[in-house]
């Protein structure tokens, strides 16, 4: 084990909690980014699902007539 005088550890200490604190700050902003992407994949994954019952719809109705 290190031994530190109290000045010492008091300055490792405030380092170590400054650096945690921007290290926190920017996973914050990573999982912002990500829920974003989240998302936006959901609606566009949603759209082409629409999309793709609409056209079903209109290919068996096409059927249903011929």
């Amino acid at each position: 084990m290190l031994e530190y005088d109290i000045d010492e550890a008091q300055a490792l200490l405030e380092k170590n909690l400054s650096t945690a604190t921007k290290n926190l700050d920017s996973l914050d902003e990573d999982l912002d980014f990500l829920q974003d992407q989240f998302t936006t994949t959901a609606v566009n994954m949603a759209r082409v699902y629409n999309w793709d019952v609409k056209r079903r719809n209109r290919d068996d109705s096409t059927k249903n007539k011929a």
